[in-house]
């Protein structure tokens, strides 16, 4: 028969081995997350929330339209089959299904090669789906009007940009380093977005990636290949 301190370390004993098994499987959900890659989480959420204020001045430059469109409808003065076309026209290029061609930058990036630091994480030197999503926000805060991933078109809300493994996924089209990012716009606003001393871009070269940007006075981007669903439009 057990006595009252045998009881007590059995307890204590078992009590033990229940936490730390707890401990071990906390510890293997655990997922290491570099600096670098807090950096661009970061970076991301800011520019998410600079989107946010920016659909917010399309909503309001959209009512604009409509307005605009209700007085053509009505003012005699104007060809509205021909205002109509023309608007067809502008909103074909904006939403992508249309090749467009114009001034804008080029941008070459690619892996680091130089020598890791010990136990470093050899991910900081490797470019990853969020880095190129990082770059693609800078453009378009910057007034790109159309982008381009290694010639696949990148549309709002619908191209998706994902890691898959080393190579990454544009579109559903698998794509391996060097990536080039093609960006039509201000050259000079959109190459500021990508050299700035503060740029996402300035901190992947300190962390040893290459990034390279070139302008160009003609930057042909094909249309969307993509379908284009809407799941609650009528």
């Amino acid at each position: 028969m057990l006595t009252n301190w045998k009881v007590i370390w059995l307890l204590i004993f078992l009590l033990g081995v229940s936490i730390g098994l707890q401990i071990q499987t906390i510890s293997t959900e655990v997922k290491y997350t570099s600096i670098k890659d807090m950096y661009a989480f970061s970076i991301e959420l800011e520019s998410q929330q600079s989107e946010v204020e920016q659909l917010k001045i399309k909503i309001e430059d959209i009512k604009n339209q409509v307005a605009t469109y209700q007085l053509a409808k009505t003012d005699e003065r104007i060809d509205y089959a021909q205002f109509l076309a023309d608007e067809i026209e502008l909103t074909k290029e904006i939403s992508g299904i249309t090749p467009v061609q114009g001034p804008g930058v080029v941008i070459v990036i690619t892996d680091g090669t130089r020598e890791l630091g010990e136990d470093e994480n050899p991910n900081n030197v490797l470019v990853h789906d969020i880095d190129i999503r990082a770059l693609v926000d800078d453009l378009r805060n910057a007034g790109a009007e159309a982008i381009s991933i290694n010639n696949e078109r990148v549309i709002f809300n619908k191209s998706n940009i994902q890691c898959t493994g080393p190579t990454i996924k544009v579109n559903d089209q698998v794509f391996a380093p060097p990536y080039i990012i093609q960006a039509i716009g201000d050259r000079k606003f959109l190459e500021s977005a990508i050299n700035s001393p503060d740029s996402y871009s300035e901190s992947l070269r300190q962390w040893g990636l290459f990034v390279e940007v070139n302008t160009s006075v003609n930057i042909k981007i094909p249309k969307y290949e993509g379908f284009v669903e809407y799941l609650y439009t009528n």
